[in-house]
């Protein structure tokens, strides 16, 4: 059965990443018409190029998920809830836990995209739209032939790995955020040193 990780190594070629490529110029063009046509007074290259890194990035799913994959004779779904857990805790299937951790990493930078784009909290809203991306992935699967159908597992797994992504990048970005100002801004520091000195004693 192909996983998503021999579809990576094996069938992803030359016009697939060039296909990654254009769908990445694309969405920044088009979001910097649409910003443009919304007369926005302040251009924000920072947001468009985080856009479209979240929007190559889920044509990069589908293209490992469904786009390169070759459809089966028949259709396969696995229905029963936690069924790779059980494989791995009870059978000890080495391969399956790797498939779960790889799972669960896949969609960490769908997570990570998300909260740079925006820091507004990982609600309930966002994490169902995570969710039913990868549900509308298993089922197109199913009815496509194009892999195993698992629409609680991959789901749940994608799910939390989204929403790890997300609480990394929520610790971590403020950090480098503060990093990244007092680099720009080496002569706040000297003024700060400077001020500090001048106080009275």
């Amino acid at each position: 059965m192909e996983t998503a990780y021999s579809i990576l190594h094996n069938h992803l070629t030359l016009p697939y990443w060039l296909s990654i490529l254009i769908v990445f110029i694309a969405t920044l063009i088009i979001w910097k018409v649409v910003e443009k046509r919304q007369m926005a007074a302040k251009k924000n290259w920072t947001q468009a190029v985080l856009i479209s890194l979240l929007a190559t990035y889920i044509f990069f799913i589908l293209l490992i998920t469904l786009i390169a994959r070759t459809p089966a004779d028949a259709r396969k779904a696995e229905l029963i809830p936690f069924w790779s857990w059980y494989e791995v805790i009870v059978n000890h299937s080495t391969s399956l836990a790797v498939e779960i951790v790889l799972n669960v990493i896949f969609f960490m930078p769908v997570g990570i995209l998300a909260r740079l784009i925006d820091s507004s909290g990982f609600q309930e809203v966002k994490i169902s739209r995570v969710a039913i991306f990868s549900l509308s992935i298993e089922l197109t699967q199913y009815f496509t032939c194009r892999g195993l159908c698992e629409i609680f597992d991959d789901v749940i797994h994608n799910t939390v790995g989204a929403c790890i992504g997300w609480l990394v990048c929520d610790r971590i970005a403020p950090l480098i955020k503060k990093r990244y100002r007092k680099a720009l801004n080496p002569s706040e520091r000297t003024t700060k040193k400077h001020s500090a000195r001048r106080k009275p004693m």
